[in-house]
C-alpha cells in the first residue's frame, strides 16, 4: 500500500514539476496577450468617458489679431481645457472604482455596458487561452484558459497637449489633447505585472488664416 502511494506521490510531483515548467515558458507571451488585452480594455473604457456638450469646445483657442489681420497673439483658454480634463478624468476614476468594489451596474444593454459589468462582477479582463500561448489557435476553443485581472494602482494623471505649426499657405493649425496615464498591476495566476499606460484623447483640431506667431516658431 505504501508502495503504491509514494508512486502516486512520485507521479503528481513530475506533473507538477511538468506543468510548472510549461507554465513558466508561456510567462512572456502571456505579458504580452496581458498587456494587449488590459490596453484594448482601457481604451474601450476611455472611449466611452465623459464628454461634455458641443459648447465646451467653443473658444478653446484665443486668437489677437493686428492691424494686417496677421496673428499676433495665440493662446489656449486653459480654465476650460483643465475643466474639460478633469471632468474627463474623475470620470474614469468613478468607473474604475466601480469596477473594483463590484458596483458597476449596466445603464443599458449595449456591448460598453455589458463588458463592464461583467468585469465587474467577475474582476478578470481577459481569458487567455493556453493554446493561443502555444501558438495552437484552432485548439483554443477546447483548450484550458488563463484568467488576466488588474488592479488600479494610483489615481488617474493628466496632462495638456498642444501643438501650433503652420498649415498650407498662410493658414495655422492648432491642436490640443489630454494625454491620461493610469498606472496598473496585471495579475496572473502566481505573478503580477506592472504597467503604465497612457491614451491620447484628442480635443480639438482646428485650421485658422494666418501664419504661426513667432514665439511659437523658435
Amino acid at each position: 500500500m505504501k508502495k503504491w502511494l509514494i508512486v502516486i506521490l512520485v507521479f503528481f510531483i513530475i506533473i507538477a514539476l511538468s506543468g510548472t515548467g510549461i507554465y513558466i515558458k508561456l510567462i512572456p507571451s502571456l505579458k504580452e496577450y496581458g498587456k494587449l488585452e488590459i490596453e484594448r480594455f482601457n481604451q474601450l473604457i476611455i472611449s466611452h468617458c465623459y464628454f461634455t456638450s458641443d459648447s465646451q469646445y467653443d473658444n478653446l483657442v484665443i486668437i489677437e489679431r493686428g492691424e494686417d489681420n496677421e496673428i499676433e497673439l495665440l493662446d489656449f483658454d486653459m480654465v476650460k481645457v483643465n475643466q474639460l480634463a478633469t471632468a474627463i478624468v474623475m470620470d474614469i476614476e468613478k468607473t474604475y472604482a466601480d469596477l473594483e468594489e463590484g458596483t458597476y451596474l449596466a445603464s443599458d444593454d449595449s456591448y460598453y455596458q455589458r463588458r463592464l459589468q461583467q468585469v465587474s462582477r467577475s474582476g478578470i479582463i481577459s481569458n487567455i487561452p493556453i493554446a493561443t500561448l502555444l501558438n495552437l489557435p484552432a485548439f483554443s476553443f477546447v483548450s484550458p484558459s488563463i484568467p488576466v485581472r488588474y488592479k488600479h494602482l494610483s489615481s488617474v494623471g493628466s496632462s495638456i497637449v498642444k501643438n501650433v505649426e503652420n498649415y498650407g499657405v498662410n493658414h495655422v493649425m492648432v491642436e490640443l489633447s489630454i494625454e491620461i496615464n493610469m498606472n496598473l498591476t496585471m495579475v496572473y495566476p502566481f505573478f503580477e505585472q506592472y504597467h503604465t499606460h497612457s491614451i491620447k484623447i484628442p480635443v480639438l483640431l482646428e485650421i485658422f488664416q494666418g501664419q504661426v506667431p513667432l514665439v511659437y516658431s523658435q
